[in-house]
């Protein structure tokens, strides 16, 4: 059973919820627009209600005019009482009037069955005490406890003494009492629909906020051990279902941001033991007191430091090869790019090195990491060939089909630019095709030396620029390491620039001519690439 102090809470903080706030502001808006406009038809009604009263109490007092005018100029009526008794069988009053006509000092007419008793001798004496001779007087009174407002009219005839007065009374406060009823009816519906606004705004802001709330669990469960939870994101379109997506996506960075650190500590660890076990061994069979011992155990202690240090250098690249600055591009020159690298890998062994095709043209990327990766591939070709295979380089323009989407839906041509290092060495079996990116992966035939993370190394790269790498390689006849780089030009709409390509055959190729490409002013700094690769 829930207790009273759990309860207290969780009222409390459903209280201080967004959704309660927010239904609490619409519901407080929506009451004083209908009081407002409650109060407005309210006082509206009651100045309807008086001068339509006003039109009725006057209305009887125009057709007794209209009804003397006629006898002007001839005899006429000879007294009031003819006059009067003739009006009050033609005159019909509504439902809440009454009819009365007096003459001073003489008769008093009534017709029956009317709404106001005005036949009690006060009330005739005081409707004499109020009236004016020659004028109408309009005035509120009560009579037998209600409201009445009545119009007394003093009338002569030309020609014939005595006067007469005209009374017509009105049932107000009974329209009035009606006019007030109906504003207690119309708050009455205007608090049910203030009910069924909460109750339908209550079900609807939870639906609404809902992710919100998964939103704040997610938050809460989630801890440095556990980022794989998610938010559930709505079918909308709207800021809340933005929110929860970007929320996942924030989730999604930052999971992979922790498996990186994890990835890193525990690599560098099961690495980095082996030189560490060796530099102790070394250390603790050292004979200090033997020179040539301590020279050469200085050697070998050396040596296992450097490759400490490449094999950190390299986990440290690879750790930041999810980061968007790991790459900095920039405009360079296809072909004199391809003959820097080539005479900085010549120095590496004695092959037969050449440089095939040069593409021309110039290519948006990071120099410096694209010299990295080439240079591992280079490395890596050199450690399965001998003196007598050939290493070569080259690089063509491929047409980016954009995955089957039509020419015409890009602003203009897209091309990507394949760098390849090929060699006649051993070659790789198919079956380690895939393994050899992975990180300490290795193939069959690479004995133990390296520490496998140079095709790794060189795949991030590629990666990191919104490329691909691919491998062709067969036994005994040699490998070829494919590396796609988008052009740069003419895929993103905010850069500007020109590169004149002409098909040669096959059509999945093309070449970018000698003439150098006018460049209209690309962007300058650093670009945020998107990531396409996948299993080389």
């Amino acid at each position: 059973m829930t207790s009273p102090s759990s309860l207290l809470a969780e009222l409390r903080s459903e209280i201080q919820s967004v959704r309660f706030r927010v239904l609490a502001t619409l519901l407080v808006f929506m009451a004083v627009g209908l009081l407002v406009s409650g109060a407005v038809t309210h006082v509206a009604q009651l100045a309807s209600l008086d001068d339509r009263v006003n039109e009725e109490l006057a209305q009887p007092r125009k057709n007794l005019s209209n009804l003397v005018k006629p006898a002007r100029g001839s005899p006429g009526f000879d007294s009031l009482d003819e006059l009067f008794t003739l009006f009050l069988r033609a005159e019909t009053p509504g439902g809440h009037e009454s009819l009365m006509t007096m003459v001073r000092d003489g008769n008093t007419i009534l017709p029956v069955s009317q709404p106001t008793n005005l036949q009690e001798q006060e009330v005739r004496d005081q409707i004499w005490a109020w009236s004016r001779s020659g004028e109408t007087v309009v005035r509120d009174t009560e009579i037998d406890g209600r409201a009445v407002r009545l119009s007394i009219t003093s009338v002569t005839l030309a020609g014939r003494p005595g006067e007469g007065l005209l009374v017509v009374s009105s049932e107000i406060g009974r329209q009035r009492d009606e006019v007030v009823n109906s504003m207690w009816i119309n708050a009455a519906a205007a608090l049910a629909t203030l009910a069924a606004a909460g109750v339908a705004g209550y079900m609807v802001t939870g639906q609404l906020l809902g992710p919100i709330r998964r939103l704040r669990e997610a938050t809460q469960n989630t801890t440095f051990e556990d980022l794989t939870k998610r938010v559930e994101v709505p079918e909308t379109t709207d800021d809340v279902a933005l929110l929860a997506m970007n929320f996942n996506h924030m989730l999604e960075r930052l999971e992979s941001g922790f498996d990186n650190q994890r990835r890193f500590v525990h690599d560098a660890s099961h690495e980095l033991r082996t030189p560490m076990t060796v530099i102790r061994g070394y250390l603790e069979l050292l004979r200090a007191g033997d020179p040539d011992d301590v020279n050469q155990t200085r050697v070998l202690l050396l040596d296992e430091l450097d490759r400490m240090q490449v094999l950190v250098e390299d986990l440290l690249i690879l750790a930041r090869s999810d980061r968007p600055d790991f790459v900095s591009p920039e405009w360079i020159e296809a072909d004199i790019f391809l003959e820097n690298v080539l005479n900085r890998v010549k120095v590496l062994g004695p092959r037969q090195w050449q440089l095939d095709t040069k593409p021309g043209g110039l290519i948006r990327a990071d120099r410096h990491r694209l010299t990295q990766a080439l240079e591992q591939l280079a490395a890596n070709a050199l450690k399965y060939t001998t003196e007598e295979d050939r290493i070569s380089f080259g690089a063509a323009w491929a047409m980016n089909d954009d995955g089957g989407a039509p020419l015409g839906a890009r602003p203009r041509p897209s091309t990507d630019l394949e760098i390849w290092v090929s060699d006649t060495g051993s070659g790789i079996p198919a079956e380690d095709h895939e393994r050899i990116f992975e990180r300490f992966g290795k193939g069959r035939n690479s004995g133990s030396e390296g520490s496998g993370l140079g095709l790794s190394i060189v795949k991030a790269i590629v990666v990191a620029h919104g490329g691909t790498v691919r491998l062709e390689s067969d036994v005994g006849k040699g490998s070829r390491f494919v590396l796609r780089i988008p052009s740069g030009g003419g895929d993103g709409p905010s850069e500007e620039i020109t590169v004149e390509t002409t098909r040669a055959q096959p059509p999945k190729r093309a070449h970018a001519p000698n003439a150098k490409p006018r460049v209209t002013g690309p962007s300058s700094g650093a670009a945020s690439l998107s990531s396409a690769g996948g299993t080389p």
